[in-house]
Order: structure tokens, then C-alpha cells, then sequence
């Protein structure tokens, strides 16, 4: 009975917390799920957490649940024991995931796993295994390739090699770059000096005004506007 009033209560209303990330977020706390400040579902309808057990999952402040995430504090195989052996094991275990932690597309939590603060995991990795704080991981089963600090130096060095080939992918499809396409490159050529000549979403990215002005206070673009990197993009262009 209750199944089935479950059934005409949802196709009444639908499922209210798919709505957005933000009434996602709210839905796992109502369920029971400790969730800290600033956190974020990306694509609700795509991700599956577990509330079978809610109380055996943490996620931190500053957390990114992105598309496909999937959160599992329990393992059903012992079904497998029963069929043989008529034995019922169950299995379950806590999920805890720290502060500013950044989950890629499709990837998978199991139970049993602690995510320290500052972590990175990559695109479809599956984490069976906790993760130390300040690092970056990525896998089936997931491992650490590099610390945190390491990947942001190397996202420092590659950044605007990346930025000047995207200006000249523009190109080579038959129109000349404007600044606009650059909504995510403008670290290239903006900072605290110039920031208000360009309407990029800087809010997007800086949802704390105060790192917005952290930003801008400690930021030096490697070149000063978009002309002058348009100079450095045309160079390199006729270089290749």
C-alpha cells in the first residue's frame, strides 16, 4: 500500500527535489544526509545517492556532485550468498567527503571511503579506496597521479597555451575570435587593472566576492587585453 501511494504521489506531483541542484541539496539534508554550505549538484536528475542509509554519508562545504555522480553505502551482492548458501550477509559502510572537493562526470563513491579536503577526482573514476586530502585521483580503481598543489601548478603552465590554440581553432573554422569567446579564458588577459572593460560572468566562477577581489588584487594577466593577446595568438599562429 504504501509503494503504491508512493507511485500516485509522485505522478501527482513529480519529484520536486529533481528540480534543481539547490532543491536536490536541500532533499538529501531533509533525508538525513549531513551536507555543508556551498555545495552543488550539477544535473540532479543524473545522480544516484544512496538513502538507504542516510546517516552514513558526510559531504563537505564546497563539494561538486557532478552528472552521474553516483554515492553507494551498500552492497546488495549478498544476495549472492543466499541463492548459494542460504546465508545472509549484509553490507554497509560510510561515505565521507571533505571540504572543496571536486567529483568529475561519472564517478562513483563506494562505501567504506574517506575524501579528504582539496581533492580532485577524474572523469568516471571509481573510488573504492579513501583519498588523502591535497590530491588529485583518477581511475577504476582510483589512485593518486599528483597533489593538488602540483595540478594547479600545472594548470598555471598550460592554461594559456590552451587559450592562444582555442583562438586559433576559431580561426582555422572561418571566423576571427571575438572577446566574448572567451568566458572561461579571460585569466589570459584580465585582471584587477581591467576587469571592468570586459562583461565576462565573473561571478560564475567567483560565487564569494571576496575571493572576486583576491582575484583581482593578486592576479597579473600575462598579457594587458584581449588586443595584446590577439598579437600573441596571430604570432604563434604564423609560427605553425
Amino acid at each position: 500500500m504504501k509503494k503504491l501511494l508512493k507511485k500516485i504521489y509522485y505522478r501527482l506531483i513529480g519529484h520536486p527535489e529533481l528540480e534543481s541542484g539547490e532543491s536536490y541539496v536541500e532533499w538529501m539534508r531533509n533525508r538525513g544526509i549531513r551536507v555543508g554550505k556551498g555545495t552543488k549538484v550539477i544535473d540532479p536528475k543524473n545522480i544516484k545517492v544512496d538513502t538507504t542509509r542516510p546517516e552514513l554519508i558526510t559531504i563537505g562545504e564546497n563539494v561538486l556532485l557532478h552528472e552521474g555522480t553516483v554515492l553507494m553505502t551498500h552492497d546488495y551482492a549478498s544476495r549472492a550468498f543466499v541463492n548459494r548458501d542460504a546465508e545472509f550477509i549484509p553490507s554497509h559502510g560510510r561515505i565521507n567527503i571533505g571540504n572543496n572537493v571536486w567529483l568529475g562526470r561519472g564517478v562513483t563513491i563506494l562505501k567504506n571511503v574517506t575524501i579528504g579536503d582539496n581533492v580532485i577526482i577524474g572523469l568516471g573514476s571509481v573510488v573504492s579506496k579513501s583519498i588523502p586530502s591535497n590530491s588529485v585521483a583518477i581511475g577504476s580503481p582510483a589512485r593518486v597521479i599528483c597533489t593538488f598543489d602540483e595540478y594547479q601548478e600545472h594548470r598555471r603552465k598550460d592554461f594559456l597555451d590552451e587559450a592562444i590554440d582555442y583562438a586559433i581553432a576559431i580561426y582555422e573554422s572561418g571566423r576571427t575570435p571575438v572577446a566574448a569567446d572567451f568566458a572561461d579564458d579571460y585569466p589570459a588577459f584580465v585582471d584587477g587593472s581591467n576587469w571592468q572593460e570586459y562583461d565576462f560572468p565573473y561571478s560564475k566562477v567567483f560565487t564569494d566576492p571576496q575571493k572576486f577581489e583576491r582575484w583581482k588584487n593578486h592576479h597579473k594577466a600575462p598579457f594587458h587585453g584581449f588586443e595584446e593577446f590577439m598579437a600573441e595568438v596571430e604570432r604563434v599562429r604564423q609560427s605553425r
